[in-house]
């Protein structure tokens, strides 16, 4: 009889534990999100788009700085009344958000850490103004890709910060030269609309 009484114990507690780890996975699932994001790039809006809970594809665009490459190596500028156009695209495999939840911390807004490939294409001058400046600090066609390690983090409900390091390769196609360059981003976004989980 005790040992019936511990089989079904160990039964219990086995299922009870499988229970709570479908339950850690179903919170860890990532949410599709619309966003306004502010950042070294520039200003603008993105979508995260989730494919299953840990791969998921962020599309951005906006206006911000903009970048040539010359024989004399990889520049970049920032002139805020003539800003460059960006469009930009980020791979991730989010890989820590069940740890996250096993320790009590938040995984709202899609927070974890990643890997992701990005690229991001970057046009010349929207608005040309100074003739001087093309001159003397050409902001080029360029696409620039990256493999980098980031984390994502919550601020409150609304709010979220993005950090990532890694390693870029970039192409000027004015000036037909190519830099291999440190990948360093930090962007603040701001969440206008969730939408479900998968």
């Amino acid at each position: 009889m005790r040992k019936t009484l511990l089989l079904i114990a160990l039964l219990i507690s086995g299922l009870h534990a499988f229970a709570q780890s479908i339950e850690v996975d179903e919170f860890a699932e990532l949410t599709s999100m619309t966003k306004l994001e502010l950042g070294l790039q520039g200003i603008g809006l993105g979508y995260e788009l989730p494919f299953n809970n840990k791969w998921s594809a962020n599309l951005s665009a906006g206006l911000g700085g903009g970048y040539y490459i010359y024989s004399d190596g990889f520049h970049s500028s920032w002139i805020i009344n003539e800003p460059v156009a960006y469009f930009r695209s980020e791979f991730k495999y989010t890989y820590n958000r069940v740890k996250r939840l096993s320790k009590s911390k938040s995984v709202i807004n899609n927070a974890g850490n990643y890997v992701a490939f990005q690229a991001t294409y970057t046009t010349r001058r929207v608005f040309n103004s100074n003739e001087w400046n093309n001159f003397a600090d050409p902001l080029n066609r360029t696409l620039l890709n990256e493999i980098h390690w980031g984390m994502q983090r919550p601020l409150g409900q609304k709010f979220l910060f993005n950090f990532h390091l890694g390693l870029g390769y970039a192409a000027d196609f004015d000036f037909d030269y190519g830099q291999v360059y440190p990948a360093i981003g930090a962007q603040f976004g701001y969440v206008l609309s969730k939408g479900r989980r998968l």
